[in-house]
């Protein structure tokens, strides 16, 4: 799996279908942006599938902080492409112990 993981990251293209998916199925109203109410749909619906608590305000303005880089208020394809690679890294990492 690991190795998969690390073929998404070395294909651009690759990537940019992974990327594309989460980003469609974040971007409920297909703008192009994820708003702040789409982060904190989708980190409300995490945390209930990990039964713990919901996020706080504070936990999405932060998430919100970090990945909008540009400081418009929304996050685009490529503000969120930095957090799905992050996550894959994070992955392979915790596979390979």
């Amino acid at each position: 799996m690991s190795a998969t993981l690390k073929q998404i990251l070395a294909s651009e293209e690759k990537l940019n279908e992974v990327v594309r998916a989460a980003f469609d199925s974040v971007n409920t109203d297909k703008s192009g942006e994820i708003t702040h109410s789409q982060i904190e749909a989708v980190m409300t619906q995490v945390s209930k599938d990990l039964g713990t608590q919901p996020p706080s305000a504070n936990d999405v303005n932060e998430v919100i902080k970090h990945l909008d880089t540009n400081k418009d208020g929304v996050i685009s394809f490529d503000e969120f492409k930095v957090l799905i690679k992050d996550v894959l890294n994070a992955m392979i990492k915790q596979m390979e112990g």
